[in-house]
């Protein structure tokens, strides 16, 4: 039986994390006029179908994407640079369309779930 303080702990940590990473992908949204879902849903196939050459292009349009979008956190809606960096960077694996580790993949379901429900 866990204690009171695991299951605070636990719960804090699925609260956070819903939490926090809707709200970035809702800020991605607004920086890109454009809809994740679809987006990560697009980059996967391409991911998936992709040669060793046109992953690493795909890559490096990604990080120069998450550049681009910390810079916008910053800017425009003026965050610290610590933390436009963590929301950014915690886009990756998600603009890359690869679901890496057990919330990040959590997470991707929320989102093609969410939108399938739409």
């Amino acid at each position: 039986m866990q204690s009171q303080t695991e299951e605070f702990m636990a719960e804090l940590e699925v609260h956070d994390f819903q939490e926090c990473h809707l709200r970035i992908l809702e800020l991605y949204e607004e920086y890109s006029h454009r809809n994740i879902a679809k987006i990560i849903r697009t980059r996967k196939e391409n991911f998936d179908m992709s040669d060793l050459r046109a992953k690493r292009e795909l890559q490096t349009e990604v990080e120069r994407e998450v550049r681009n979008f910390c810079t916008w956190l910053e800017k425009a809606r003026n965050l610290e640079p610590t933390t436009a960096h963590y929301y950014s960077v915690s886009l990756k694996s998600l603009l890359l369309g690869l679901p890496i580790g057990v919330q990040v993949a959590r997470l991707f379901s929320i989102i093609l779930d969410t939108q399938a429900r739409k």
